[in-house]
């Protein structure tokens, strides 16, 4: 990334509800009656932590301006919390042509967080649905930041992808929750973060 924490944001590129999501200038999200009546708050408060994040606001602030648009919706029949399915071809191309517009989806599931009756969340990790939110943006964020590069699918196994990730779960506070993939194979699904429990030796 650019070294661009710090900066001041003016307006980000999220279109949520239909409606841009604009920043003050600490960086918080100011979210429209629209978006306020039409999306989940955990939504909301993920995106609201994961900008604050120095990563987080690295982001935002790369795709500050007219060239892209990141359409945001909430789908409650996703399979897991978030995908960023891959752009077409002619996008990925276009990644170095600043005059084109180019537009990314982020289809976020803030009703998919269950907490097991009975169980208690393991430390820095997943144990509410706004945490699972600011992972989910998180991650699914790193992913559209690779294809606004060019850089198609695979990524989880790239060694840039798991050093950013790792560094943006910290700040999050989550420093042990993984983001890799099994499930690449399905073309153009960027399946996104999966919870491991920890193995305990058997004495």
């Amino acid at each position: 990334m650019d070294g661009l924490v710090g900066s001041t944001f003016i307006v980000a590129v999220f279109l949520l509800a239909g409606n841009a999501v604009h920043f003050d200038g600490a960086g918080g999200p100011q979210f429209s009656p629209a978006q306020l009546s039409g999306t989940s708050p955990s939504t909301r408060e993920g995106l609201a932590r994961w900008a604050a994040t120095p990563h987080g606001r690295e982001i935002v602030r790369w795709f500050e301006g007219p060239e892209y648009v990141i359409d945001v919706t909430e789908d409650g029949g996703e399979e897991g919390m978030g995908r960023a399915p891959q752009p077409g071809i002619a996008t990925l191309i276009a990644a170095t042509d600043h005059a084109r517009r180019k537009t990314y989806e982020l289809v976020l599931n803030p009703r998919f967080f269950r907490m097991p009756e009975g169980m208690t969340p393991l430390p820095n990790q997943i144990s509410t649905p706004a945490d699972m939110m600011a992972a989910a943006w998180a991650g699914e964020m790193l992913h559209i930041y690779f294809y606004a590069r060019g850089v198609s699918l695979p990524h989880h196994d790239r060694v840039d992808f798991q050093s950013e990730w790792r560094a943006v779960a910290g700040e999050l506070g989550m420093p042990m929750l993984t983001h890799d993939d099994q499930d690449e194979r399905a073309p153009g699904r960027a399946r996104v973060i999966l919870l491991r429990r920890p193995r305990y030796a058997i004495r």
